[in-house]
């Protein structure tokens, strides 16, 4: 392991800002440094290759299928001391080997968009204590953060818990008040670097900006701008007012005036009827936009609310779509044919012609992560990170090219807090946004 912490550099700067471009010609300009960058999507890694004036080893392309597993193609480029572009996904599955090839070669890290570095792990607290009773798992406190990390004992078990077996056996599952196990990625893998960029937007809102702090690992904020890391620059979204044509018809939005309306939890306990209702509202107001062209619109919903909310024509264009119909397809394909734009999609240029939107949904963060962070000290500010996830998901349509759209949001709190983002051109207005649901 490095003898000190990689310096963690945050480029924030709004989506279509041209990070990723002044990423790739930071890369460009250092050709005597080793890089691995991360990013969300197949296409994206296949974009930065073809962008790089170097060769860089993309496990994910179709000469490498079939060889070996994704993860050893990783391993060996970077045993090797070779360039590698790969997706979050495989950054997950990072192991021993993986980090051990990393240290001492003084690669440098280029992350695209935050990482999931926290996920809630469903277990009972009986399960889980029946595990400790019969001496598989154990805790121990952690020396940097002060929580509860389960360590595995005895890895010879077989039963319904394997998939929690092997997490602990991973080191990155902690408890929090004494119920809730918690999927916490280590350290580890930024330490394993020289130096680490992160490219994303509003990250002091994002949950990996938490995780930061809860390691104690320091970062500095710098912006892009004309394709250069410059000094941080703040920047919201009141130059973006003119663009946004948000509903305001109390028709369609009374169904979201409760500030909890169309949560997770909201949706999960919906009697049908109000199912239907939503579905609906979202009906009439692409009908009133634009309902002969289909291809046009772009609408959200947690994906397991998506078959009882789906309905033309904001379902397939072209009628009904299986789910190995969909995995057949390119990404090009599907978004030509599914109106359902996921309401994690980040890091895409696929939807930028999308000008009707509908997003029924109210983003508020697993209460474990909540839990987690309050335990611990480390603020986390849940309406930045609804705001977060809500911009992020609207700059994937025709807004990232200046162009106008019309935007149904039945949520009140996720309405209220776009506008006042709308409203803010100074960090004064921070305020107004933390107050606005």
């Amino acid at each position: 392991m490095p003898c000190s912490t990689p310096k963690i550099t945050v480029i924030d700067s709004l989506m279509g800002r041209g990070k990723s471009t002044a990423a790739i010609s930071y890369i460009n300009d250092h050709p005597d440094k080793n890089f691995v960058v991360v990013l969300p999507t197949r296409s994206e890694c296949l974009r930065y290759a073809d962008a790089l004036d170097r060769t860089a080893v993309v496990p994910h392309t179709e000469d490498q299928a079939g060889k070996e597993t994704l993860l050893s193609v990783f391993n060996e480029a970077v045993s090797q001391g070779k360039s590698v572009i790969t997706t979050h996904a495989l950054l997950k599955r990072w192991d021993d080997t993986s980090i051990r090839e990393l240290r001492g070669k003084d690669y440098i890290l280029i992350l695209d968009e935050v990482l999931d570095v926290v996920e809630p792990f469903r277990i009972t607290s009986d399960d889980y204590h029946t595990l400790v009773a019969g001496g598989f798992v154990s805790e121990e406190e952690d020396e940097i953060s002060g929580l509860k990390r389960v360590v595995l004992l005895n890895n010879d078990y077989t039963g319904k818990h394997e998939p929690f077996i092997q997490q602990v056996s991973r080191g990155n599952m902690v408890r929090v008040q004494d119920a809730v196990c918690v999927w916490l990625t280590g350290p580890q893998r930024l330490l394993a670097f020289d130096e680490v960029f992160i490219l994303t937007y509003n990250f002091q809102g994002s949950v990996m900006a938490a995780w930061l702090k809860l390691n104690k690992l320091n970062y500095e904020m710098r912006s892009v701008e004309d394709g250069m890391f410059i000094d941080y620059k703040p920047e919201y979204g009141y130059s973006f007012r003119h663009l946004l044509d948000i509903v305001q018809d109390n028709s369609l939005n009374s169904i979201g005036s409760r500030r909890n309306a169309l949560s997770v939890s909201d949706l999960s306990k919906a009697k049908p009827e109000r199912v239907k209702k939503l579905r609906n509202y979202m009906r009439k107001f692409f009908t009133r936009n634009d309902a002969t062209a289909p291809h046009l619109n772009m609408w959200t919903c947690p994906q397991e609310f998506k078959p009882k909310l789906q309905y033309s024509p904001f379902g397939y264009i072209g009628g009904r779509v299986s789910k190995n119909q969909l995995k057949k397809m390119t990404a090009e394909e599907r978004v030509n044919r599914d109106t359902h734009v996921a309401v994690n999609t980040k890091a895409t240029n696929l939807y930028k012609h999308k000008r009707y939107l509908a997003y029924a949904y109210n983003v508020f963060p697993n209460p474990a992560l909540t839990k987690l962070f309050s335990e611990c000290g480390v603020s986390f500010n849940q309406e930045q990170y609804a705001l977060n996830e809500l911009v992020q998901w609207v700059w994937r349509s025709r807004v990232r090219a200046g162009e106008k759209i019309t935007f149904y949001i039945p949520s009140k709190r996720m309405r209220n807090l776009l506008v006042a983002w709308l409203n803010t051109e100074s960090p004064t207005g921070l305020a107004d946004i933390n107050q606005a649901a």
